[in-house]
């Protein structure tokens, strides 16, 4: 393959990934997850099937990639993952906030339409899967959690998407920097005057 065409190929999966992604959040903004077919993600992205399945093997796997794209965009280390420097935790909290800000209402959407189904829990599972892939990375580099990791990725996943769905039901209420504030003073147990 030429680099012309190897050029060509990066940028047409670039794409593809891209509209699979639009299409299928699209998608969760007007339909539960559990109704969202493989039919309609593929129509909404103007992907074919067969394309799709080059790349995911269902829908799951497609929010699974969402999901860690969504954090691999956050551009963030293991030990800001984990909270443990509070400055970049603040940073990391702030990225995460700021995306949902300037995209609220998509967002809101979507909480709204699944937050009472299993798309809730389905979320926690695959965040719970890549907290513990990162956790794994940081352990091979010399740290380790005082908590058993099951225990501890499954609350810390807790935490963020708790974070996510307090912002979304309390936006009106705060700008981003407060409530940037309010959650940083609380992943670092500072509750009290």
């Amino acid at each position: 393959m030429s680099t012309a065409e190897e050029k060509k190929e990066k940028i047409s999966t670039r794409r593809t990934y891209m509209l699979l992604r639009i299409g299928f959040f699209k998608l969760l903004a007007e339909v539960p997850f559990e109704k969202i077919t493989l039919t309609e993600i593929c129509n909404r992205s103007m992907v074919p099937r067969s394309t799709f399945y080059r790349y995911f093997e269902d829908k799951y796997d497609l929010l699974c990639y969402c999901l860690q794209s969504f954090f691999d965009e956050t551009d963030i280390a293991e030990d800001v993952i984990y909270l443990q420097e509070p400055e970049f935790a603040q940073k990391f909290i702030r990225k995460i906030i700021k995306e949902m800000a300037d995209n609220r209402q998509e967002y809101y959407k979507i909480y709204c339409i699944n937050k009472d189904r299993t798309f809730m829990d389905i979320l926690r599972s695959f965040l719970i899967q890549i907290l513990g892939e990162k956790l794994k990375i940081s352990e091979s580099n010399g740290m380790h959690s005082k908590i058993s990791p099951p225990i501890f990725t499954y609350l810390l996943a807790d935490f963020y998407i708790s974070t996510a769905k307090c912002y979304l039901e309390y936006a009106d209420d705060y700008t981003v920097d407060e409530f940037v504030k309010n959650i940083s003073l609380f992943a670092n147990k500072n509750f009290f005057k």
